[in-house]
């Protein structure tokens, strides 16, 4: 599997510098490259996890709940579980940051699926899965909840899908992406 992956929307490019199975299913780390003025996902939570976010290069902005923070080089901020966050980069130049999630879930795996579905061509313009079960296994498996939709809502029909997915074969035809059964 390729070490660097590309979000062909935004640009973003993410490379995993330390895998779930390179960790002993300790952490997930990953290093992240966002263009100038590029925007990262929509306000979110994880549950399981918690993101620990340090700049390598550039500014980037973390929004932890309603408050933005700018991060220069060597700054961090961590987004413990349920934490409503997200990250954009509101500058001209590029920034490169580090993301450690612990753990690691199957977030990598996420990642690959969300990304090759872009390359496939199985994505609308904004890079949103046209499959409502391809979105439903890319979000469950990154263990990822959308702030401002009822999260009872969220898991109860993410929990619907996924079941009926798997049935289905969908968990089995996106391993092309992952290179491994999905769990």
């Amino acid at each position: 599997m390729e070490q660097t992956v590309t979000n062909k929307v935004t640009g973003e490019q993410i490379t995993f510098l330390g895998t779930a199975k390179d960790t002993n299913e300790e952490y997930l780390f990953i290093e992240v490259a966002l263009p100038s003025f590029g925007i990262g996902p929509p306000l979110h939570i994880h549950d399981q996890f918690e993101e620990e976010f340090e700049v390598i290069s550039g500014r980037l902005t973390i929004t932890l709940g309603q408050t933005k923070h700018v991060l220069k080089v060597g700054g961090r901020r961590i987004a413990p579980p349920g934490t409503p966050h997200t990250f954009t980069n509101e500058h001209e130049e590029p920034v490169r940051f580090r993301v450690r999630l612990t753990p690691p879930g199957q977030f990598e795996q996420s990642v690959r699926i969300h990304y090759g579905l872009m390359d496939d061509g199985l994505t609308d313009e904004k890079g949103n899965p046209k499959s409502l079960a391809h979105t439903a296994v890319v979000l469950t498996l990154q263990n990822t909840l959308i702030v401002g939709i009822p999260l009872w809502i969220q898991r109860s029909l993410f929990r619907f899908i996924v079941k009926r997915a798997r049935k289905k074969g969908v968990y089995a035809a996106l391993e092309k992406y992952t290179g491994s059964e999905l769990g």
